[in-house]
């Protein structure tokens, strides 16, 4: 691939961090198979998880912004390694609560981050090209981690918070070795007192909610996550109570994993010409009709052919709705604004499993399924009206980079 050393450096210290990194799952297997928690303590540990996930979005994204997205992943590593050694020694209820939301904070606090660097570390037009690389090796950390975890939980659990800690030393190690964070864009206008650079950041945050277009795309961005998200809580449940057993379910969430790994490079090619909404479209289209077609899977087959209809969905979305935003953000800002985008999904975690789970228990899985279904493509129909919106146009966010005359806001096929 014709993409600089720097970006293979990022690559490999992300897909070493998703490998080691400890899932919430396999978090509450660990706490409740050593009796650290009581059963009913266990959602308390994971909410606070996600609640450190969902914050990481908007504060990486501003601190990425603030000191630069190569300083915020190499800061962050260490202080993420220390805290994962001391879920091994932690044995009190209070410190687990703490540790669970520092972890999930620190888990994701790099992705908006990571985005950033990749816009200062290839060219515009290469953007899309790389991010679905990006992903590439996020999926195939986080498909083996699973893998990795179950086995060290038979073996040795307190291993589990070394092989996290070793993982993200790694990675911390890698971005170390990519070129400084260029000069701040915006020079002299920079403020230089911490409370003038945190005044400022705040304001920086808040700036993607007021552009039109972005809050529109934001609002779509967490419904869809509604839709996506039932993978990690009713799907399996559904499965389970349709009779597969749990290698069947490893199964069908294998297929996901290895198609998103196979497709994710082609799909900024197969998008070239299009407008920069019409992917979206097709991505919401795709997961609406997957999900809901599990309202006719009663079998590992049929399950398997749903979940290669939303996968085409997700494989479509996560580099092209990067881009989107990524195309928007002024320059200096990519990291909020990619920020901003982590908050609006992430927030799914806590609203939409939850609020699908609670459907499903009242009025069964059917139900659960069709409402998918109707909320999926209406966030496609959003997605289609986004271009009467102000905004609309790439790089127009306030104090964005102009665009050349040959770069457009859709990439040809060549160019990427």
């Amino acid at each position: 691939m014709n993409l600089p050393k720097a970006f293979w450096l990022l690559w490999f210290g992300q897909t070493a961090s998703r490998l080691g990194t400890l899932a919430p799952a396999f978090l509450v297997l660990y706490l409740e198979d050593n009796g650290l928690v009581a059963p009913g303590t266990t959602p308390l540990v994971v909410g606070l998880f996600g609640a450190g996930v969902v914050l990481s979005g908007l504060v990486g994204g501003a601190v990425a912004d603030l000191i630069g997205p190569r300083r915020t992943i190499v800061a962050a590593q260490p202080v993420a390694a220390v805290m994962a050694l001391l879920f091994a020694l932690a044995d009190h209820v209070v410190v687990l609560c703490a540790l669970s939301l520092i972890t999930g904070f620190l888990s994701s606090v790099d992705r908006p981050a990571g985005a950033g660097l990749i816009s200062s570390i290839v060219p515009k037009e290469q953007f899309s090209k790389a991010y679905s690389l990006f992903l590439v090796g996020f999926n195939i950390g986080m498909s083996l981690s699973p893998v990795l975890s179950g086995f060290l939980l038979e073996v040795s659990p307190t291993a589990l918070f070394v092989v996290w800690a070793a993982s993200s030393l790694v990675y911390a190690a890698l971005v170390f070795a990519v070129p400084a964070d260029p000069p701040p864009v915006r020079g002299s206008d920079r403020p230089t007192g911490l409370p003038a650079a945190l005044r400022s950041s705040a304001r920086d945050i808040a700036e993607p909610f007021r552009t039109p277009v972005l809050v529109a795309f934001l609002l779509l961005t967490f419904l869809l996550a509604c839709v996506y998200l039932q993978v990690n809580s009713a799907l399996p449940l559904d499965m389970r109570g349709s009779g597969l057993t749990s290698g069947n379910i490893g199964f069908v969430l294998a297929v996901n994993a290895v198609l998103s790994i196979l497709l994710l490079p082609l799909v900024p090619r197969l998008v070239g010409g299009m407008r920069a909404h019409v992917p979206l479209i097709l991505a919401a289209g795709f997961m609406a009709l997957g999900f809901g077609a599990n309202v006719f899977a009663h079998s590992m087959i049929s399950f398997t052919l749903a979940t290669v209809v939303w996968t085409l969905g997700e494989v479509l979305w996560a580099p092209m709705s990067a881009t989107f935003i990524a195309d928007r953000a002024p320059a200096g800002r990519i990291g909020t604004y990619q920020g901003s985008y982590f908050f609006a999904w992430n927030a799914a975690f806590v609203i939409g499993g939850p609020a699908g789970l609670a459907l499903a228990h009242t009025r069964g899985y059917g139900a659960l399924w069709m409402s998918v279904l109707a909320l999926g493509l209406a966030v496609a129909l959003g997605f289609a009206l986004l271009p009467r919106l102000a905004g609309f146009g790439a790089g127009s966010g306030s104090g964005a980079t102009p665009r050349t005359p040959t770069d457009t806001t859709t990439l040809t096929p060549e160019t990427r």
